[in-house]
C-alpha cells in the first residue's frame, strides 16, 4: 500500500478499534444509571455502584470527541486528496486558508465547549463546532452520495456528530433541572444518536467494499459500474454483450483520428467531482466525442453524457442540449458518435449529468 491508502485506512481503524468500543461502554453505563435512578427514586437501595453516573458522563465525553475527531479526519482525507489539494494551484491559496482555518477553528471551538461553564458559551461554541463540520463536509472532494442521501455514510456521520456536539452542550443543565426535561432530551438525542451509529456501521462497510487500494483502481475501472459487470476473473474479458459494445463505440488502429476541439472538465456542483479530458474528433466520415484515459467521474444513477450550449447549464430542453448516450464508464477512455445533421460547435460543452435528480457533475469548454 501507499501512503494515500494508508491514509484511507485511518478512518475505519480509529471506528473500529477506538468509537465503536466507546458506545457500547457508554450505551452499558447509560443503561446502568437509569436502572439504579429508578431503583433509589424511593430512598430504595441498589446494588449497582454509584460511580456509574460520573463514568457515564466521563466515557460520553470520550465519545463526543472521538466522533468529532473521526468525523474530521475522514473530511481532511477527501479534501486532501480529492478536492483543492489534489492538484494544487497558485490561485486556490485563498479558499486553501480558509479551509485549514476552519479545521483549526472547528477543533478549537470543541476544545472550549468542554471548558465553557455557562449555557450561553455553551451554545455558541457547539454552534461554531458543528457550522465547522457542516462548512468542511461541503467542500470539493467529499463524497456525500447525494443522489442516495438516505443511506449515505456521509450524511450519517454528519448527523450523528450533530448529536453528539449538542448532547455534549447540555449535560451540565441536566444537573440543574429538577423537572427532568434536559434529561429527556439528553436521552433522545442519544437513543437517535444509536440508530445512526448503526447505520453508520452498515453504510460504512458498504463504503469498504467500493473502495480499491490504487494497485486495484484500473482493473476496477474496467468495471461496467451502471450494468454491474466486471471482467471475467480467468479470461480478463467482458462478456461478450459488453465487448460487442466496446468495439463498435471504438474506432480500429487502422483509423486516423483527427481532433477538432478539446477542454477540461471541471466540476460544476461541489462535491460531484468531474475531471479529466475531452474531444471531438474526426473519424472517416463520424463526428465523435471521445472522452480521454484521464476522465473521472463521481457515481451515480442515470448518468448522461451530452452536448451543450452552456457551460454552465441553467437548464436542460431539447434546444439546448443534444443527448450522445448513457455515460459508459465512471472512469477512463470512451467514445460517443454525434447524431447525424448535428454541428457540435453549436453546442460547443460536453457536460456530464444526471438526469434523474437533475444535477450537473461537470461540463468541459471546447476550444
Amino acid at each position: 500500500m501507499n501512503p494515500k491508502d494508508i491514509a484511507g485506512l485511518i478512518h475505519p481503524t480509529l471506528a473500529v478499534v477506538v468509537v465503536f468500543p466507546i458506545i457500547g461502554m457508554v450505551v452499558n453505563l447509560a443503561w446502568q444509571a437509569r436502572q439504579r435512578r429508578l431503583q433509589t427514586a424511593d430512598k430504595g437501595k441498589s446494588k449497582i455502584p454509584p460511580v456509574v453516573g460520573p463514568e457515564h458522563r466521563k466515557i460520553g465525553n470520550w465519545l463526543t470527541g472521538s466522533v468529532v475527531g473521526i468525523t474530521l479526519v475522514a473530511i481532511a482525507y477527501s479534501i486532501y486528496f480529492k478536492g483543492i489539494f489534489k492538484d494544487f494551484k497558485s490561485e486556490n491559496m485563498t479558499l486553501a486558508i480558509l479551509i485549514v482555518t476552519i479545521f483549526i477553528a472547528t477543533v478549537a471551538s470543541l476544545v472550549f465547549l468542554y471548558k465553557a461553564k455557562t449555557k450561553l458559551w455553551r451554545g455558541i461554541f457547539a454552534t461554531l463546532t458543528g457550522a465547522g463540520i457542516v462548512v468542511l463536509g461541503f467542500q470539493d472532494g467529499v463524497f456525500r452520495r447525494d443522489y442516495e442521501w438516505a443511506v449515505s455514510h456521509f450524511y450519517y456521520g454528519l448527523i450523528a456528530s450533530i448529536l453528539m456536539i449538542f448532547s455534549l452542550a447540555i449535560v451540565p443543565e441536566i444537573y440543574k433541572d429538577r423537572t427532568h426535561k434536559w434529561r429527556k432530551i439528553h436521552t433522545i438525542l442519544n437513543c437517535l444518536a444509536v440508530l445512526v451509529f448503526l447505520g453508520q456501521g452498515m453504510t460504512g462497510s458498504r463504503d469498504l467494499l467500493e473502495i480499491s487500494l490504487s494497485w486495484q483502481q484500473e482493473h476496477l475501472y474496467k468495471c461496467d459500474w451502471q450494468n454491474q459487470v466486471c471482467p471475467d476473473s480467468k479470461s480478463q474479458t467482458l462478456s461478450p454483450e459488453i465487448l460487442v459494445a466496446s468495439i463498435s463505440n471504438y474506432p480500429t488502429l487502422a483509423q486516423t483520428n483527427k481532433v477538432l476541439a478539446s477542454g477540461e472538465f471541471v466540476t460544476i456542483t461541489p462535491g460531484e467531482d468531474t475531471e479529466g479530458t475531452a474531444e471531438i474528433i474526426q473519424v472517416e466520415n463520424k463526428t465523435q466525442v471521445r472522452l480521454a484515459e484521464n476522465f473521472y467521474a463521481i457515481e451515480g444513477p442515470a448518468v448522461r453524457l451530452l452536448l451543450h450550449k452552456q457551460n454552465r447549464p441553467g437548464s436542460y430542453t431539447a434546444q439546448n442540449f443534444v443527448r450522445l448516450g448513457d455515460l459508459k464508464s465512471f472512469t477512463g477512455e470512451q467514445i460517443y458518435d454525434i447524431p447525424e445533421g448535428i454541428n457540435w460547435q453549436d453546442f460547443p460543452n460536453v457536460v456530464v449529468w444526471c438526469e434523474k435528480f437533475n444535477v450537473t457533475f461537470g461540463s468541459a469548454k471546447l476550444n
